[in-house]
């Protein structure tokens, strides 16, 4: 019924999460009417666990050699069952509908109140002195009000002397895929009791801190 193919035609398996151009019954979908959940469905149809990205568009020289077999596949969830579709289309090749299917890494972050990971979401241990994304409960945290006492404070609340530097910007990849969580953090010394802070934020991840701190004190 559905299948995804590469450029040379050939059929994807599901061994890893590839790109492919979404044919139903050997020919092409158009995304009138495509959604997310039209995404899971198919992708579920098919055996995966779901959809990770999808997009339009004529990508390979194959596509104008193939017809145009569906159109507004409209999905109220992420199963077929809801879903509504025709066969008769007003569409393009440059409407066809490419598929990624499989299930989307999940980045492992840290729970604590404070942490600071690396680019891979790794958690920096204290052996050496590094440059760290800072997370607030496994989310960033935007520079709004934030300066050198608010970096101290913190660094010295994660039992670190204090800070070395701090910046902020989009650095990692990752930030991406994490949400925003913490704003406005506004200390009058380099203590943490003197912070204000709040979890509402008008920031994007351009605004995330980053920084270096320095070495644990001796137990």
């Amino acid at each position: 019924m559905f299948a995804l193919i590469d450029e040379a035609g050939n059929q994807l398996d599901n061994s890893s999460n590839s790109e492919g151009l979404l044919l139903y019954y050997g020919q092409t979908v158009c995304d009138d009417g495509f959604s997310d959940n039209s995404a899971n469905a198919i992708c579920r149809l098919m055996g995966y666990p779901g959809a990770i990205s999808w997009r339009n568009g004529q990508l390979y020289e194959i596509q104008s050699d193939l017809e145009i077999g569906l159109d507004d596949v409209v999905c109220s969830s992420d199963s077929w069952d809801s879903c509504t579709s025709t066969t008769s289309h007003n569409c393009g090749h440059g409407e066809d509908v490419h598929l990624v299917c499989g299930e989307e890494e999940v980045i492992p972050v840290p729970d604590d109140m404070f942490a600071l990971v690396d680019e891979a979401g790794n958690q920096l241990d204290n052996s050496s002195n590094s440059e760290g994304l800072l997370l607030y409960y496994g989310q960033t945290v935007c520079d709004d009000g934030f300066s050198d006492n608010s970096a101290n404070a913190i660094c010295r609340l994660m039992g670190y002397p204090g800070a070395i530097s701090w910046r902020n910007g989009q650095l990692y990849e990752i930030q991406s895929d994490l949400e925003i969580g913490l704003d406005d953090v506004v200390c009058s010394s380099d203590s943490w009791d003197s912070c204000t802070s709040t979890t509402s934020h008008n920031c994007g991840h351009g605004e995330d801190v980053i920084y270096y701190f320095t070495q644990l004190w001796s137990r």
